[in-house]
């Protein structure tokens, strides 16, 4: 668990890294989200994470300065040599991933359990 996160709730299960959405900026100052994707993206230096699954249970929408933070974390995925999925999405935010075509690039599952199984069996 990553210390003083409040936008971010993070789970480290290696080689997965896990990221929780608590809701949109509109919550929360510009600044901190800011540093709190700064510091979810330093947790890619450990040679052990190399996936992130992007479970959005705890939301139903989100702004495009989290969709930005989100993205950084999918692509450094990507450029690490991982995977990035995400999982539970509500019927607005799967519309939304629609929308900004970020359902093409990176898959979305039902489950936490069925990303992880999908990203086990790939990697």
């Amino acid at each position: 668990m990553v210390d003083n996160l409040e936008i971010f709730e993070v789970e480290l299960s290696a080689p997965n890294l896990v990221v929780i959405p608590q809701g949109s900026t509109l919550q929360f100052l510009y600044s901190n989200v800011q540093t709190e994707s700064n510091k979810v993206l330093r947790l890619f230096d450990a040679p052990e994470i190399k996936n992130v699954i992007i479970d959005l249970s705890k939301v139903d929408y989100l702004d495009s300065i989290i969709i930005g933070s989100i993205i950084r974390l999918l692509q450094r995925a990507r450029q690490t040599g991982g995977q990035a999925v995400f999982c539970n999405a509500c019927e607005n935010m799967q519309n939304i991933l629609k929308c900004i075509k970020v359902g093409s690039l990176w898959p979305l599952y039902e489950t936490r359990e069925a990303a992880v199984t999908a990203i086990n069996t790939n990697s």
